[in-house]
C-alpha cells in the first residue's frame, strides 16, 4: 500500500525517497517502519542512533513540519545533516504522524537537489500525512486486535479455570480444555447444549434461572455452587459470569468455574476444628490472644471476649485491657508487658480483671514472643485462663486448712491442758481434811458449783486454790468441757494479753502464726486465772469486757470473738487494798468478787496434817516404789507443831523428801531441818481470822455523812490514832480513796462546821 501510494505521489511531487518513521515515547527509540526509495540508496537511521538528535523527535514532540533546503544551511540537527550527507541528501519534508486520538511519529520525504519543496508543496504533503496517519493507525490498531486475539485464545486454552462461552439462553457455544477436565464432557458434547442440562444438579434449577436473569439484566455475577459431573458426582466450584456485547450485539455470556471442593473441605475442618477449639476454650475457660507490638492492637478469641466481659465487636487494644485490670494490679501488669518487650522473652502474670457488671475474675496469663525473619520482635500471642473458680477454690481450701489447723491447735491445747491437768493434780487426787475450816469451805463449793458465777478464791500460796477451782468446774454443767489454767504472774506482761485472747500471724515480732487464746480455748468451759492481781491495769480493761460482754479481739485482729467461759480467779493478795492504791480496777474488782471464797491456811486446821501425811506418803512411796509401813509419833507430832507457811504444797516436798530418805519402811523427817525451815520463815503478825476477816470484808460501804462526820470529829485529820480513817477503821489510803470518789475535801469540810 505505501509503495502505490509513492508512486502516485511521485507524479505531484519530487522526491527520491519516502520513509515513515514510529517513535514509541515509552521505549524512546525511533522505528524504521516504511522506506521507499525511488532513487539512490536507501536512507536508515541506525538503530544506537539517539531519539533526541532525530527531526522525528522533535516533530513528534512540537507537531510542526520541518523543512530542510539544504545540507549546510541548517544547524538544527547536526548529526541528521552527517548522516543525509552520508546518503547524499539535501533537502527533506518531515512532517509529523498524527490522528485525533494519538501522535505516531513521521513521514519524511527526501531529495538529492537543494530546494526541492515548496511552501505550497509542504501545505499539500501535510495533508497527505493526516491520511496516511489514519491509515497507520488503522493498520497498527488491526494488527493490536490480531494479536489480542490470539493471546485471548492462548488464554482461554490455557486457563486454569473452566471457561464457557454460552449464550443469553443458556446454550454453550464454546469451551475450553479445563471444563472437559472439571466436568467430563468433551468440548464436542457441550457444543449447542443448555449448560443446565450438563452441569445443574436437580434441585438447582430455580437458582441457575435467577443466576440468568441476573446476567440477562446486565449484572455481574460471583457465586459460590454446586454442580455435578458428568459421572453423578458432586463438588463445590466458584463461578464468576459477565454478560460480553460487541459492537451492540446480542450478549453473550462468559462464565468461569474454578473447583473449591478442597478448600471447602479445608474450610468446613477449619470451622469444625475452631469449633471444637472454641468449645474448649469455653469448658476451660481459656482465651487465646495475639498482640501487636507496634501498633498495640489485640487479637481476641471468642472465649477472651466472654472472659473480659466485652462485645465481640470491640476493638481490643492494649489500654482496653488495661482499663480492666484491678488498679491494684495495674502497675505489675505494665511492668510484665515492658520487660517482655524489652527482652523478647516468655513471661506469665497473674492479674485481677473488673468487668461492667463489678464482678472481679481471676486471669493468669501466659505470653510467647514472635519474631521476623530478621529476628526482630513482632508480636506476642499466648493464653489467658480465668481461674476465678481455682482461686475461690484455693481460698476455700485456705480457710478449711485455717480451721482445721485452728481445731487442731485448739486440741492440741486441750490436750495440753488435759495433760498439765493430771500431772498438776497427781498430788491432789481428792481434798484431803476433816476439819470444820475445810468443811465450810466444801460447803460453799459445793453451792456456787452447779452455777455460772464468776468466783474469787483468797489464799495462802500453797493451800490449794487450784484445786478448789477443780472442783468447781467438775461441779458444774461445763465439767465435760476445757479447763484452762492462766497463772497471771508467770507470764511476762507483754505476752499476758497474747496468752488470753490469742493473736494472728504477723501481729508483733515473733508472732509467726495464728494463736488461739485461752479465753477462746475455754469456750463453754472454764478460764481459771491464778495471781489476778498481777494483771496490769491496761489489760484489766480488756479482762472486764470479756466478764461483761463475753467478745474480744485478737492480737492484730478487728474481728469481735465470742466466747462462752466462766471465770474463776484466784489471789494471794488484798484486792481491796490494791483498789484502794490504786494498783487495781474497782470496777473489775466487784465484777469478781461476785462469790468470794476463802481457803484456810493449813496452819488453821492443824487437824488435818495428820491425815495429809498419811495421804503423801502413801502416794510418793507408791510412786517411788518404797513401802512406808508406819509413821513414828514423834515424826507426826513435829510435823503438826510445824506452822507450814508454805501450806499444804510446802507439806507435800516435805513428805516426798522423806519418803526418798527414809529406809526400813518407816517414815523418818529431819527435825534439825524442819526447825530450821520454822525458824527461817516469816510469820504472819496478824492472827489468821483478822486475815480472814479483812480479806473477805472487801471494801467497807460508806456513805457521804458517816465520812463528813468523821472528818468533822478528827478536826479535818485523815491518819493518825484519832485519824477520820481510824474511827472509821479503815487504813489511810482506803479512807483518801473514798474522798476522792465522794468529791470531798477535808479542809473545806474544817471550813465549814
Amino acid at each position: 500500500m505505501f509503495r502505490v501510494l509513492a508512486n502516485e505521489l511521485r507524479h505531484v511531487v519530487d522526491f527520491d525517497f519516502v520513509a515513515l518513521f514510529l517513535y514509541d515515547q515509552v521505549t524512546n527509540k525511533i522505528q524504521n517502519a516504511v522506506l521507499e526509495t525511488l532513487q539512490g540508496p536507501e536512507f536508515l537511521i541506525p538503530s544506537d542512533f539517539p531519539a533526541e538528535d532525530t527531526i522525528t523527535w522533535w516533530v513528534y514532540h512540537h507537531q510542526e513540519p520541518v523543512l530542510l533546503s539544504s545540507q549546510d544551511k541548517d544547524v538544527r540537527f547536526p548529526r541528521v545533516m552527517e548522516l543525509h550527507k552520508y546518503y547524499g541528501v539535501e533537502s527533506a519534508c518531515v512532517l509529523p504522524l498524527t490522528t485525533a486520538y494519538r501522535r505516531l511519529g513521521s513521514l519524511s520525504f527526501g531529495g538529492r537537489q537543494p530546494n526541492a519543496y515548496s511552501s505550497d508543496e509542504v501545505r499539500y504533503l501535510c495533508l497527505v500525512a493526516d491520511q496516511v496517519a489514519l491509515a497507520v493507525d488503522n493498520a497498527l490498531r488491526q494488527d493490536e486486535l490480531r494479536r489480542q486475539k490470539a493471546h485471548f485464545e492462548k488464554l482461554f486454552e490455557l486457563a486454569p479455570e473452566a471457561i464457557v462461552l454460552r449464550d443469553i439462553n443458556n446454550r454453550v457455544l464454546r469451551a475450553n480444555q479445563e471444563f472437559t477436565k472439571l466436568f467430563g464432557f468433551t468440548v464436542e458434547e457441550a457444543l449447542g447444549r443448555n449448560i443446565n442440562d450438563l452441569i445443574c444438579p436437580g434441585g438447582s434449577l430455580k437458582e441457575s434461572e435467577a443466576l440468568r436473569l441476573a446476567l440477562k439484566s446486565g449484572e455481574r455475577v460471583d457465586a459460590e455452587l454446586v454442580r455435578r459431573r458428568k459421572d453423578g458426582s458432586h463438588l463445590d466450584v466458584s463461578f464468576v459470569a459477565a454478560p460480553v456485547s460487541v459492537d451492540g450485539s446480542t450478549p453473550e455470556i462468559y462464565g468461569i468455574y474454578r473447583d473449591i471442593t478442597e478448600r471447602k473441605q479445608a474450610e468446613e475442618a477449619l470451622r469444625r476444628s475452631e469449633a471444637y477449639l472454641s468449645e474448649g476454650q469455653r469448658l476451660s475457660h481459656t482465651g487465646s490472644w495475639a498482640r501487636s507490638v507496634s501498633t498495640g492492637d489485640v487479637f481476641f478469641s471468642h472465649e477472651s471476649f466472654r472472659i473480659y466481659g466485652l462485645d465481640p465487636e470491640t476493638k481490643v487494644t492494649l489500654d482496653t485491657v488495661l482499663s480492666r485490670v484491678h488498679p491494684d494490679d495495674r502497675s505489675s501488669f505494665v511492668e510484665k508487658v515492658q520487660k517482655g518487650i524489652r527482652e523478647a522473652c516468655d513471661y506469665e502474670d497473674r492479674y485481677r480483671i473488673i468487668r461492667e457488671d463489678g464482678s472481679i475474675r481471676h486471669i493468669h496469663v501466659l505470653a510467647h514472643p514472635v519474631k521476623n525473619a530478621a529476628g526482630n520482635l513482632v508480636e506476642f500471642v499466648g493464653t489467658h485462663m480465668d481461674v476465678t473458680e481455682q482461686h475461690l477454690s484455693r481460698k476455700a481450701l485456705e480457710d478449711a486448712l485455717v480451721e482445721i489447723n485452728s481445731l487442731k491447735e485448739q486440741l492440741f491445747h486441750e490436750n495440753v491442758a488435759l495433760r498439765q491437768e493430771i500431772e498438776e493434780t497427781s498430788m491432789f487426787e481428792e481434798i484431803v481434811g476433816k476439819s470444820s475450816a475445810l468443811q465450810k469451805v466444801l460447803k460453799e463449793l459445793e453451792t456456787v458449783g452447779p452455777t455460772n458465777s464468776t468466783v474469787l478464791i483468797y489464799g495462802e500460796t500453797g493451800t490449794g486454790k487450784e484445786l478448789i477451782a477443780r472442783a468447781i468446774h467438775n461441779l458444774s454443767s461445763r465439767r465435760s468441757n476445757a479447763f484452762v489454767k492462766v497463772n497471771c504472774a508467770a507470764i511476762p506482761t507483754g505476752l499476758l494479753e497474747s496468752e488470753l485472747f490469742g493473736h494472728e500471724k504477723g501481729a508483733f515480732t515473733g508472732a509467726i502464726s495464728q494463736r488461739i487464746g485461752r479465753f477462746e480455748l475455754a469456750h463453754h468451759g472454764t478460764v481459771f486465772l491464778d495471781e489476778i492481781g498481777e494483771v496490769p491495769l491496761e489489760l484489766q480493761p480488756k479482762l472486764l469486757r470479756v466478764l461483761q460482754e463475753k467478745e474480744f479481739e485478737r492480737l492484730g485482729s478487728s474481728r469481735t470473738q465470742l466466747t462462752d467461759a466462766r471465770l474463776i480467779a484466784a489471789t494471794n493478795r488484798d484486792l481491796s487494798e490494791m483498789v484502794a492504791e490504786q494498783k487495781f480496777r474497782s470496777d473489775l474488782f466487784y465484777r469478781l468478787n461476785v462469790f468470794p471464797l476463802y481457803v484456810p491456811a493449813l496452819r488453821e486446821r492443824p487437824e488435818d496434817v495428820p491425815l495429809l501425811v498419811r495421804h503423801f506418803a502413801e502416794l510418793f512411796s507408791r510412786r517411788i516404789g518404797k513401802a512406808i509401813h508406819t509413821i513414828p509419833p514423834e515424826t507426826m507430832n513435829a510435823l503438826m507443831r510445824y506452822d507450814w507457811p508454805g501450806n499444804v504444797r510446802e507439806l507435800q516436798n516435805v513428805i516426798e523428801r522423806a519418803v526418798i530418805l527414809s529406809t526400813r519402811g518407816a517414815l523418818r523427817v529431819s527435825m534439825a531441818e524442819l526447825n530450821a525451815k520454822g525458824n527461817a520463815a516469816p510469820r504472819s503478825k496478824e492472827p489468821v481470822a483478822q486475815t480472814r476477816k479483812r480479806i473477805r470484808a472487801s471494801v467497807p460501804p460508806l456513805d457521804r455523812d458517816q465520812v463528813l462526820q468523821a472528818l468533822q470529829e478528827s478536826g479535818g485529820r485523815v491518819g493518825g490514832a484519832d485519824g477520820a480513817a481510824a474511827r472509821l477503821g479503815l487504813k489511810r489510803t482506803t479512807l483518801i480513796a473514798h474522798l476522792k470518789r465522794l468529791a470531798i475535801d477535808p479542809q473545806t469540810v474544817v471550813k465549814q462546821s
